[in-house]
């Protein structure tokens, strides 16, 4: 990493912080702006470009956690690192800002060189990520050149093709190099409904991003192409911030998949090397895998505005409730953790649609309808991820067949996914959301009711108010706020 080159901007309102921090920072070669409140730290973060971003939790202007989001939010600095430095230590503000995005929370006062350590380590694997090749299939030359641009301006490879039987050509060429794929519609030779459809019919391509670049006349093409297997659209012309944000989205989410598959190597090569300590072994994966889902479940929720505890409540209700129904202590506990990951497939949502205030139009709500299915291929590839499989396909579909995204009724739905289902629409109902309120608990349960036998399996809606009759759902609610 060449230190001259990296900028780092730091938000602190404590004067003798930011003399320790400029002081370690410029002896490590580092460029080092400072802002003493939130305000200016956003405008400093929206007009310097920094590579990374340290921030204190109690300024004054502005809570941290407030801070962390609008800086998630905005097209400018959502990929850029940040890291949390500040002198309130509490064990749930660390998991919360963890779950939102830092790459580490530092605690005042740290040793010296321990601060340039993280920012340096960050920055190092950042550069091994930030280059990617990105396939373009569009037969406009001009906007080819304008993509182009666009991207290799954030330091992507572009690789071109002028249709869909060319962009395949140099797809199957160099799959192991491709980490993104945008394409228009209309091609002569092979369109992008054919394009796409090819892509998505080998295996080796399924982890590869495709963007749909589209006009607002083409928007009817829009559902379709999605159930083929593209997984997000955006409408010519658009503002370069927007592209690019989309673009970085989907990078970040094909990263997570990256992570994960290194984590399953890993423990498939420790699986190998201690077949003598089987019950160990077992003890120990299971602790690692969930590690690691909580991690990926977390980082979907923080992309929808959540603390991290609306999954921790799903999964504590899931427990109860199949504990309540008369499954086992082990079947139980199987789908309390299972739950936690039902919503992961919102990692491959754009921020805009999955924060949008109003309502979402019917293009935004079937591109959110696919979270579903993409939270199954997340999770495909490991056996201890059955349930939490079976559970983030199946847990919107509906008693009376009305759901998502295969219509099941009644007991077709997979009883993990039926028991998950109540769990999260309850939450859901007495959670605050970007659109809505939360509900007072009395009117959920009202709710529950209502929905008996049309939403909800009748025997788990009458397991969960035996539940709330108990006190249980409130004892679960009050904990995990």
């Amino acid at each position: 990493m060449s230190g001259l080159e990296k900028n780092i901007l730091v938000i602190d309102n404590s004067k003798l912080s930011r003399m320790v921090m400029e002081d370690e920072l410029k002896s490590s070669g580092l460029n080092v702006s400072f802002a003493t409140n939130a305000d200016e730290g956003l405008l400093l973060a929206y007009s310097l470009d920094p590579d990374f971003i340290t921030l204190e939790l109690t300024l004054e202007d502005m809570s941290g956690i407030e801070l962390i989001s609008k800086l998630k939010k905005s097209g400018k600095t959502n990929s850029v690192p940040f890291m949390v430095v500040t002198g309130y230590e509490d064990s749930i503000q660390r998991e919360l800002c963890l779950g939102a995005g830092a790459v580490d929370v530092l605690y005042k006062p740290f040793s010296h060189g321990e601060l340039t350590h993280i920012i340096k380590g960050n920055l190092d694997s950042a550069e091994t990520k930030t280059g990617r090749k990105i396939l373009i299939v569009e037969d406009s030359s001009t906007i080819r050149a304008i993509t182009k641009h666009l991207l290799e301006r954030r330091g992507h490879t572009v690789i071109e093709a002028e249709n869909g039987l060319a962009g395949l050509k140099k797809l199957e060429a160099s799959f192991l190099d491709i980490d993104m794929i945008v394409t228009d519609i209309n091609m002569p030779k092979m369109d992008g409904r054919q394009f796409v459809t090819k892509v998505r019919s080998q295996q080796r391509f399924q982890f590869i991003p495709i963007i749909v670049s589209t006009t607002i006349t083409e928007k009817e093409n829009v559902r379709l192409l999605l159930s083929l297997g593209a997984d997000d659209y955006i409408v010519k012309p658009f503002a370069s911030e927007e592209f690019i944000a989309r673009i970085q989205s989907h990078l970040r989410t094909k990263s997570l998949y990256e992570e994960l598959g290194s984590a399953n190597k890993q423990l498939s090569e420790f699986n190998e090397t201690l077949e003598g300590r089987v019950e160990e072994r077992t003890i120990e994966l299971k602790e690692a895998n969930l590690d690691a889902i909580y991690s990926l479940a977390t980082a979907a929720e923080a992309k929808d505005d959540d603390t991290g505890f609306h999954v921790r409540r799903i999964q504590h209700y899931s427990e109860a409730l199949a504990k309540k129904i008369g499954l086992s202590e082990t079947q139980a506990e199987e789908i309390g953790y299972s739950s936690i990951m039902h919503d992961v497939g919102k990692i491959s949502i754009p921020d805009n649609i999955l924060k949008k205030p109003g309502k979402l139009t019917k293009e935004e709500f079937d591109l959110v309808k696919t979270h579903s299915v993409q939270g199954e291929k997340i999770l495909s590839d490991k056996n201890f991820f059955k349930t939490a499989r079976i559970i983030s396909r199946h847990h919107h579909e509906k008693w009376n067949g009305e759901g998502y995204p295969d219509g099941l009724s009644k007991e077709n739905i997979p009883l993990s996914a039926r028991i998950v289902a109540l769990a999260d629409v309850f939450d859901a109902l007495t959670s605050r959301r970007p659109y809505k309120e939360a509900w007072p608990m009395e009117k959920a349960i009202e709710e529950i009711k209502i929905s008996s036998g049309s939403h909800f399996d009748p025997g788990i809606s009458q397991a969960w108010l035996a539940l709330w009759e108990a006190g249980e759902v409130e004892r679960i609610f009050n904990k995990w706020q």
